[in-house]
């Protein structure tokens, strides 16, 4: 996730059936998030950052790796250790394309 303001990250309006959102204020409250955190933080476990399939360099792998170790603890959106798995993925996603073009 990338340190944006509010203003600048994508919104989406979502119609919610009957009782829902007092399932996710719920989740929200014992979770210690806010109802909005608590929703990407289950879209980001449902819907994680792809890893490319073939991943040739060991440095990337090994940030994928440490990415995945760090989201299988489901950090807070927004939290220091949501942020340096976000930026493993990152860093990782720019290896594995910069040696794509070194390969070719």
């Amino acid at each position: 996730m990338s340190e944006q303001s509010a203003q600048n990250q994508d919104k989406f309006i979502v119609r919610l059936p009957d009782g829902l959102r007092d399932r996710v204020r719920l989740a929200a409250e014992s979770n210690h998030r806010s109802m909005n955190a608590e929703v990407v933080a289950l879209l980001e476990e449902n819907y994680p950052t792809p890893v490319p399939e073939n991943i040739s360099d060991p440095a990337a792998r090994m940030l994928f790796w440490l990415a995945k170790r760090i989201r299988r603890r489901s950090p807070k959106p927004g939290s220091p250790r949501d942020k340096q798995a976000a930026l493993y993925e990152r860093i990782a996603g720019d290896i594995s394309e910069r040696m794509k073009d070194i390969g070719e």
